[in-house]
């Protein structure tokens, strides 16, 4: 963790030639799994640069799962009603790109590194970390495109996460479980009071999951900030091929929609983007929700993709970044769901610090064999060591150094009618997308 205050590092000979120096350059310096939390940095640099309000409306959505779901649910839905539409999440599969994109399209690299020297010329001698310099590129490309409508995605609690530099007009919390204790607290309330931080005064709030933590009913009430949760303000039903919300207005009166086609994401998370769309000054149309949730697809997120087994035939494999018990259980979920009629094996690869024998353990009635390998990350979880949890409990095992070499090794053993999982971690995810292409 950074603590040296204002900094001077060595930086490039100007100009900077291409996006790959400034982005080596900011891992070499500042590395992306270095937290180093406070807006005091970020927010001095942002009022420098007039880089703390990205749109005319932002919607902020946090919490532990289901982020990247809500926020695909808002862009698809407010790109069909016509709004010009900036998003910023995290993290990338590919490239680094993929984090900002202007009505679903990402950002280009002359941008970035337009935004980026922009960025470190203004700063001064002013420490910034990987994330705030990200978080004000997505800013600063926001208003250079002039979009009408800002979705930021908090990257690790909230309350003192770079994206909270900027006031939302709607504020997201997703759900809360038991993830990133170190630095947010150990227990539900005491992370649910960090995810809370992006409640704003008089400002709209929507809170998706249940039960609802009492930090969040504190700090709404203590700001003045209008609550709305599931199941108390709005809800779903579910009805086969379709489903129905139901929920409130800005005004607070009672609004209903039916027969909405199924996204391709968790349908609790579709009815949170929903509630949250009631909010703006003009709420999209019935018609913009159909058109919306009939284009959404999340990479990673039970994602199904097609590969060739060793003998020619093809392999159904789902990708899904679960990373900790709750993401664990969606996904059994939709395990559960979708049943095959021949085996199901998994790729996993996981974090030293997620719960991975909680996540194992909550998929096991699913997996018939797990193939277990590691990414190349600081953070990865050694093979070994994974592995030799899993024996112990009696599972099946096969272990590789990579997650290459197990998906590799996992579809040469599948057969027609036979499933691939991999998961465990977005790096997970992204090596195995990396192998497809390859």
């Amino acid at each position: 963790m950074h603590t040296s205050g204002d900094v001077t590092l060595t930086s490039f000979e100007k100009p900077v030639k291409n996006l790959s120096q400034w982005l080596t350059w900011m891992e070499e310096t500042r590395p992306e799994h270095e937290v180093d939390f406070g807006l005091d940095r970020i927010r001095l640099v942002g009022e420098k640069l007039e880089l703390l309000k990205p749109a005319p409306f932002v919607i902020t959505v946090g919490g532990t799962n289901g982020k990247g779901s809500t926020l695909a649910v808002l862009e698809v839905i407010l790109m069909a009603a016509g709004y010009k539409v900036g998003l910023f999440t995290s993290p990338h599969f590919f490239k680094f790109n993929e984090r900002i994109r202007i009505n679903g399209e990402q950002v280009a690299d002359d941008w970035l590194c337009d935004s980026f020297e922009k960025i470190d010329d203004g700063r001064k001698s002013t420490w910034l970390t990987y994330f705030e310099f990200a978080t004000l590129a997505a800013i600063d490309c926001f208003k250079r495109a002039n979009v009408d409508i800002a979705l930021m995605e908090v990257g690790l609690g909230g309350r003192l996460d770079a994206t909270n530099v900027v006031d939302p007009d709607v504020s997201v919390i997703t759900t809360v479980a038991l993830d990133h204790q170190e630095y947010l607290g150990y227990s539900i309330e005491a992370i649910a009071k960090e995810k809370a931080g992006i409640f704003r005064a008089d400002k709209p709030a929507v809170f998706g999951d249940q039960p609802i933590p009492n930090t969040v009913t504190d700090i709404a009430g203590r700001l003045g900030t209008q609550l709305h949760c599931k199941g108390e303000a709005f809800s779903l039903e579910r009805k086969g091929d379709s489903w129905n919300w139901s929920g409130v207005n800005g005004q607070g009166l009672a609004l209903r929609f039916d027969d909405l086609p199924n996204p391709g994401v968790v349908i609790d998370n579709a009815a949170t983007a929903i509630q949250a769309l009631q909010f703006l000054p003009e709420p999209v149309t019935r018609e913009a929700m159909i058109k919306g949730l009939s284009r959404i697809s999340v990479t990673g997120r039970f994602q199904k993709i097609f590969m060739e087994n060793g003998s020619g035939g093809s392999i159904e494999v789902i990708l899904d970044v679960a990373h900790n018990p709750q993401a664990a259980e969606m996904l059994k979920q939709k395990l559960d769901e979708a049943p095959v009629a021949g085996k199901t094996r998994a790729v996993l690869a996981m974090c030293k610090d997620k719960d991975y024998m909680a996540v194992v353990d909550c998929l096991s009635g699913n997996i018939d064999e797990w193939y277990v390998a590691q990414f190349d990350s600081p953070r990865a979880l050694p093979t070994g060591e994974l592995s030799g949890n899993l024996i112990a409990r009696e599972y099946r095992v096969n272990d590789f150094e990579r997650v290459e070499d197990a998906l590799k090794q996992v579809l040469i053993h599948s057969k027609q009618g036979d499933r691939v999982l991999v998961t465990g971690s977005f790096m997970t995810v992204s090596a195995a997308l990396i192998a497809c292409q390859s």
